[in-house]
């Protein structure tokens, strides 16, 4: 689980950083690869290991299985080093190896016991495949996927950590101790009333972690009431006992967003000094700040036409503000453009907001569409056969969103405009154009 090829990262980023999905025949939620992905590109994700949409499956009975086992294969010790190390000078997927392994100690053998919504009340088990590929890039990303939300993934975590040789896992330096300690320090000096909300954005404005947002740091926090060093009498972590997928997912109110035990700790919980001791008392704390280790300069590449650069002509945006008759070109994704028609613009009262009546052409295009191409197009319904249209304000400022053409002839409709438009801003036209392409 060393840290992967920027490259490889770049491309997946193109995959499942957007919302191109769908579901396949099998029923699997997919992620669409752009077709601009080179040879080489699907070339490079497959020596990674990282072959978008690859899914795996087990049955309840086996994904326990595979993560008892992977679990007594993990070196408690040398998971809570890799821990330490996650917070700085090691990728952050290493957060998700201790409290996997936690879990898949902590975890009785027990059949399947389905609740609403499908998963097992006993570990959030779901009958339903998971792309491997998927949790992995998410898990490199953000720090979380250890099982908490369903178990397979922590068997994805543990199997690719145990895939690495011991001496390949890595080893807090000082500053990653110093950086832990800190944390803790934190968490002790917050006001006894502060819940799990004002813990994380006090860790985020103290910016002690690597890649610090609050995402990251609310994964922190998770992780450390998962291994009990937050923890409440009534609701403990997996190190103090087992808790079923029911109890942890028990929260104080429908607005708590974060499982047990965070969801119920406050500050005046404390910090649990015999499970720190316990789990991480082989690291000697530094009496004093260690300096930060300067960050590498950045490798200087040749700009190429893959990865994060994808080589595609851009449409240029004729400037001004919206006016009727004027077209504007809607990228969908990196390999896929649409365009919309401006019927008519007003000025919303008080706000000044300026809005453009739009309605989607009929037009998807591997490439942006141009001012020639848009002449004489019919307007595109809704699957259902409705006319629509839509209030867009910001259409001169919106990414992805340029206008290239001006007193186009609006194409002539069978259908009246329709009595109720809703109002909204240009990023929806980029959504909403599912209700009319499919192949969006």
């Amino acid at each position: 689980m060393s840290l992967p090829d920027p490259d490889v990262m770049a491309l997946l980023a193109r995959v499942y950083g957007t919302n191109n999905t769908f579901f396949d025949d099998d029923g699997n939620y997919c992620h669409r690869v752009p077709t601009t992905f080179t040879k080489e590109d699907h070339q490079r994700l497959k020596a990674a290991g990282m072959v978008p949409n690859t899914f795996v499956r087990w049955a309840h009975d086996e994904v326990i299985q595979k993560l008892r086992k992977a679990a007594k294969a993990v070196d408690l010790r040398r998971a809570a080093d890799a821990f330490v190390a996650s917070l700085g000078s090691a990728d952050v997927a290493w957060l998700a190896v201790l409290p996997a392994a936690v879990l898949g100690r902590a975890m009785p053998i027990h059949k399947e016991d389905p609740m609403g919504g499908g998963h097992c009340r006993v570990c959030f088990f779901e009958d339903d495949a998971i792309d491997a590929t998927c949790t992995t890039y998410l898990n490199h990303v953000q720090g979380g996927g250890w099982g908490q939300a369903q178990p397979m993934e922590g068997v994805v975590a543990l199997e690719r950590a145990l895939d690495q040789k011991a001496a390949e896992w890595p080893k807090p330096t000082p500053r990653d101790v110093w950086v832990f300690h800190q944390v803790l320090d934190l968490l002790r000096r917050l006001p006894p009333a502060s819940r799990y909300s004002h813990a994380r954005t006090a860790l985020h404005k103290a910016k002690l972690l690597s890649a610090s947002s609050p995402y990251r740091c609310e994964s922190v926090l998770e992780a450390l009431a998962f291994i009990s060093v937050l923890e409440t009498p009534e609701h403990p972590g997996l190190l103090t006992r087992f808790t079923t997928a029911v109890e942890r997912d028990q929260r104080p109110t429908i607005r708590v967003e974060v499982p047990a035990p965070l969801a119920w700790w406050s500050a005046k919980d404390g910090v649990r000094k015999e499970h720190v001791e316990e789990l991480f008392g082989h690291l000697e704390r530094p009496k004093k700040e260690p300096a930060a280790t300067p960050a590498p300069p950045p490798a200087k590449r040749r700009k190429t036409a893959s990865a994060a650069t994808p080589a595609s002509a851009k449409p240029k945006s004729l400037p001004g503000p919206p006016t009727p008759g004027s077209v504007y070109s809607i990228q969908f994704r990196e390999d896929l453009w649409g365009a919309a028609y401006c019927h008519q613009v007003r000025t919303d009262g008080p706000s000044g907001t300026l809005r453009g009546r739009m309605e989607f052409l009929d037009l998807l295009s591997p490439t942006p569409p141009t001012a020639e191409q848009v002449v004489g197009l019919p307007f595109r319904d809704r699957l259902n056969g409705e006319r629509w249209q839509t209030w867009c304000a910001s259409l001169e400022k919106t990414t992805g969103v340029k206008r290239i053409a001006v007193d186009v002839p609006a194409p002539a409709h069978r259908q009246p405009t329709p009595s109720r438009i809703p109002v909204g801003g240009a990023k929806e036209l980029k959504h909403l154009a599912g209700w009319n392409f499919k192949e969006v």
